[in-house]
């Protein structure tokens, strides 16, 4: 039977909280790192702390960006087209690629396991949760940073909105979970956030960067029946909601038509401040301590059909120890103890 997998930790930074970044980087990092890897090892730091782990090797790492470090990239670039080759930076180089934060990260907390960037536009964040929740409960890693960064670059923000992206708010940051298998978690008497007990994620037809016609969701369904729960049992609704109009009546749509005839409440974080992919990491925290004694369905959309819903279960629904064969089950949420604090920055 797979492990139920549990939330022991978070951690979430972004534009506002310079101060909290430079007090969780040394002055090597601070002068070596970019802003959005700065986020990233701030982030995971905060998230570890929580969940009072010491990686020790056995960590693995899942980050979701829409963008990378791009704003490094054009700079890089930018140095080479003013100046020729003496323009090149060599500090900025390693900042080019897309998976520069995972690496950046994985050295700072000493993540030696598994390691994945995945790059998608909206649902990023979500998506590396989701294949994060789905490789603990395999059995395939111990325990896991998920979450996502973002620091998106106006000019590539609205080169996208020329080409039919929509006018969605942006935001930049980097926020992780900590995901750990239930019975890891007791055995080190780790405070439990909350447990994720369903995920999926699909794709939709839809042209590039363009709105869906149908409604139907096989990412909702398959969630709910990986969690072993039907609509009724879906107390509140995260949205990926941040301005796009054509692209929120269109999630609107995918979430009443699978969850009908009920319409639970629906609210989004992404704004005021804009969206990024660290917010998912803060959106499935907030879904666990905002669950109470029902379950929260985490959703997001993109334009271009990638969709990802996650089911999460608030603490109280993890339920007390039990025989190692029942709390190896994952298809259904039990009832369980208190919260633990809150380490969001």
């Amino acid at each position: 039977m797979a492990p139920r997998v549990v939330i022991t930790g978070v951690g979430v930074v972004d534009g506002h909280t310079s101060g909290v970044v430079s007090r969780l980087l040394d002055q090597a990092e601070a002068r070596r790192l970019s802003r959005v890897c700065q986020f990233t090892v701030a982030a995971a730091r905060l998230a570890l702390a929580e969940a009072s782990l010491d990686p020790g090797g056995g960590m693995a790492l899942l980050i979701g960006t829409e963008f990378g470090d791009m704003v490094s990239t054009i700079a890089f670039v930018d140095g080479y087209l003013r100046s020729g080759p003496v323009g090149l930076s060599a500090l900025l180089f390693p900042h080019t690629v897309m998976n520069t934060m995972a690496a950046a990260t994985a050295i700072a907390v000493s993540a030696k396991d598994l390691s994945l960037t995945l790059n998608a536009p909206t649902v990023a964040g979500e998506l590396a949760i989701a294949r994060a929740f789905a490789a603990v409960r395999a059995g395939r890693i111990r325990a896991c940073l998920a979450g996502g960064a973002d620091e998106p670059p106006p000019v590539i923000v609205n080169i996208l909105r020329e080409a039919g992206a929509g006018s969605d708010v942006r935001g930049e940051g980097a926020g992780f979970v900590v995901l750990e298998s239930l019975d890891a978690a007791r055995a080190r008497g780790a405070g439990i956030l909350g447990e994720i007990v369903g995920a999926a994620w699909r794709a939709l037809p839809a042209r590039p960067h363009g709105i869906g016609r149908s409604a139907a969701s096989r990412a909702i369904a398959a969630a709910l029946a990986d969690a072993g729960a039907d609509p009724a049992d879906v107390g509140h609704v995260y949205t990926s909601a941040n301005g796009d109009g054509p692209r929120e009546e269109w999630e609107r749509a995918l979430l009443d038509t699978a969850l009908a005839p009920h319409r639970p409440p629906k609210r989004s974080l992404s704004l005021p401040t804009g969206r990024h992919s660290g917010l998912a990491a803060r959106t499935v925290a907030t879904a666990a301590s905002e669950a109470g004694d029902r379950l929260a369905l985490v959703h997001s959309v993109a334009r271009g059909g990638n969709q990802v819903a996650i089911v999460v279960a608030g603490p109280d629904r993890v339920g007390p120890d039990r025989s190692t064969d029942e709390a190896s089950s994952s298809t259904a949420p039990h009832p369980r103890g208190r919260p633990a604090e809150r380490a969001l920055a």
